[in-house]
């Protein structure tokens, strides 16, 4: 049994035994932050990708990138969001964490937005046309990929809005997050023919690989993903590759 299954096969277990929720939670988020991870097989997956876009006349970027404070993506669902009720996204097959492309693929998108005031459907597609730009998830790089978290829920109790300060009482809950320094890994494919309209001109880029280069570099800086207001998901940008 993979890691994350074993986990949900711990808690579910202790459950049934009528063992406190808290305590299961704390014991899977030690074992969590002491696992070794293999994360080879989600590489060269990655690499599979790669060659198949290449072959198929794509331009490919391929970026890596190291977690700059915590990283967290899936709040909302993934594995084990049934133990913590805080999500993380989890591949239960490569039985590794990782950033979904189409996470990526938006936050590219709503920065370029923010940076021209267009949608970018010329690159990125619309219910009228294919996009250009194809963006595989992002797998972690290393064997430690885990540390406990927590978040505090101040202003709601009950399920309703807490009225003043005085009635503020926070009940921690935990989860777990991507750790510090954590390398993830990605590809950015671009097809060749892709046009760039009056973006090119807004940005003073020349082509589309110029123009997901930049805007790759940007939205490391300003988060890929929630909780990028807490410091969550930024990346320093450990490399980019064009081929």
């Amino acid at each position: 049994m993979n890691f994350g299954l074993s986990c949900i096969n711990t808690y579910v277990e202790g459950i049934l035994r009528g063992e406190d929720k808290e305590k299961l939670r704390r014991e899977i988020i030690e074992r969590a932050e002491n696992q070794s991870f293999d994360t080879s097989l989600p590489q060269k997956l990655t690499e599979e990708i790669k060659g198949a876009l290449i072959s198929l006349g794509y331009r490919v970027v391929d970026v890596t990138g190291r977690v700059d404070y915590k990283a967290i993506s899936g709040l909302s669902e993934g594995l084990f969001h049934l133990i913590f009720e805080v999500g993380i996204n989890y591949d239960e097959i490569l039985d590794v964490p990782y950033i979904p492309g189409s996470t990526i693929k938006g936050v590219l998108r709503s920065n370029l937005y923010e940076l021209t005031g267009d949608e970018g459907n010329e690159i990125f597609g619309d219910k009228e046309r294919e996009g250009s730009v194809i963006v595989s998830d992002a797998y972690p790089i290393g064997e430690k990929l885990f540390v406990g978290d927590i978040v505090n829920p101040h202003y709601y109790q009950g399920g309703k809005p807490v009225r003043t300060e005085y009635d503020v009482n926070p009940v921690p809950i935990l989860h777990l997050a991507i750790r510090e320094n954590v390398k993830f890994r990605f590809l950015i494919g671009v097809d060749k023919r892709a046009k760039l309209g009056k973006i090119g001109e807004k940005l003073n880029v020349r082509n589309a690989v110029e123009l997901v280069s930049l805007l790759l570099l940007y939205s490391m800086k300003t988060g890929l993903g929630a909780r990028s207001t807490k410091g969550y998901n930024f990346f320093e940008v450990e490399r980019i590759e064009v081929k």
